[in-house]
């Protein structure tokens, strides 16, 4: 009998991110090929903006209005630092269109074969990004602010980057502070996960979807959500 090694496996440790479009469901069809496109050209742009090149991306699918990429595990910081950029992009564009769009953004690191087009790593990965808490965060501000000038983009990061990057190492775009930690629970999945959304406040968005621990909250003068001192 052979005997299965992480070799004959082939599998190495990626870091992956995926995203998609926010409510791109409720858009009239005459938009979605529209918003598909724009949204690659932007998300394109933020990863040249953290220094990586999406021709080099690998195990690349497309998810309907989204994607998923992986990258070697020592890009998984830069991936993080995507969010930053496309939630830049997304909030300069929304000022002049007719329909803001708004996009989700999650990032993972595990194991993946070279040779296997199917990966634990990618599904653990959309787990995340259909985490329920995330998605309420993510809706407080699509009506908070329709307008999407505020509110471009957010981000729901795993444990395992968390604990292994984003805490220890610090992530300059990611500021631990502004992130809240939350519980994923599906019928075949559980675990923590870390949210952020650039230049609020996670945590007192958190609060105000959840009155039992709110804290009083206020628009500062860069008009960011934040928590009364």
């Amino acid at each position: 009998m052979q005997v299965l090694t992480s070799g004959r496996y082939n599998a190495h440790t990626h870091a992956v991110l995926s995203v998609d479009i926010v409510g791109s469901s409720k858009a009239s069809d005459d938009l979605l090929d529209p918003m598909k496109n724009e949204m690659e050209t932007l998300v394109s742009r933020s990863f040249t903006a953290v220094g990586l090149a999406p021709g080099e991306a690998r195990h690349f699918r497309e998810t309907g209005d989204g994607l998923m990429v992986a990258y070697p595990d020592h890009a998984v910081g830069r991936l993080c630092e995507v969010v930053f950029h496309l939630d830049h992009l997304l909030r300069t564009r929304n000022r002049y269109a007719r329909v803001p769009m708004r996009a989700r953004v999650a990032v993972h690191m595990g194991p993946m074969a070279d040779n296997h087009r199917y990966h634990r790593t990618y599904i653990t990965l959309t787990r995340l990004l259909c985490a329920a808490t995330f998605n309420d965060a993510v809706g407080y501000w699509c009506r908070s602010d329709p307008t999407g000038d505020k509110f471009g983009a957010g981000m729901i990061v795993s444990q395992s980057v968390w604990r292994n990057v984003v805490e220890p190492f610090g992530v300059a775009l990611v500021p631990p502070a502004r992130c809240a930690r939350i519980s994923v629970t599906t019928p075949d999945f559980a675990d923590s996960a870390w949210i952020h959304l650039p230049g609020l406040d996670a945590e007192a968005v958190l609060a105000e979807l959840n009155p039992a621990v709110a804290v009083p909250l206020v628009f500062d003068r860069v008009s960011r959500l934040s928590t009364t001192a």
